[in-house]
């Protein structure tokens, strides 16, 4: 499944942080220190966010220009998901991950 969904990311000048929301998502938000980190963690949350929901129990992705922006340091962008692809991946890297255990169990041990 592959979807997405609009986030208003703010600049917060105390904080120094773009915090990220995604309307149409309850409880779904995230924060970067810049943009780019706030991007990449848009995408991850909302991943992670549509791990186990079903397409069709999905809520319908409001438009761009229907977003009400809370100030004027603040801008909405769509945010691309594949929960599915980030499933694999998470997969991948936990496989990975247990194989660097095993390596370093099997050279751990006393000979």
């Amino acid at each position: 499944m592959k979807c997405v969904y609009p986030a208003v990311f703010t600049w917060c000048e105390p904080e120094k942080i773009y915090m990220v929301d995604f309307p149409d998502l309850e409880g779904c938000f995230t924060y970067g220190e810049d943009l780019p980190m706030a991007l990449e963690y848009a995408a991850d949350v909302l991943n992670l966010m549509l791990w186990d929901v079903d397409e069709k129990d999905l809520p319908p992705a409001t438009k761009l220009e229907n977003i009400k922006l809370p100030n004027e340091k603040s801008f909405a962008q769509y945010v691309f998901a594949n929960p599915n692809e980030h499933k694999r991946y998470v997969k991948f890297v936990r496989n990975m991950e247990r194989q660097k255990i095993k390596r370093a169990e099997k050279f751990s041990k006393p000979a």
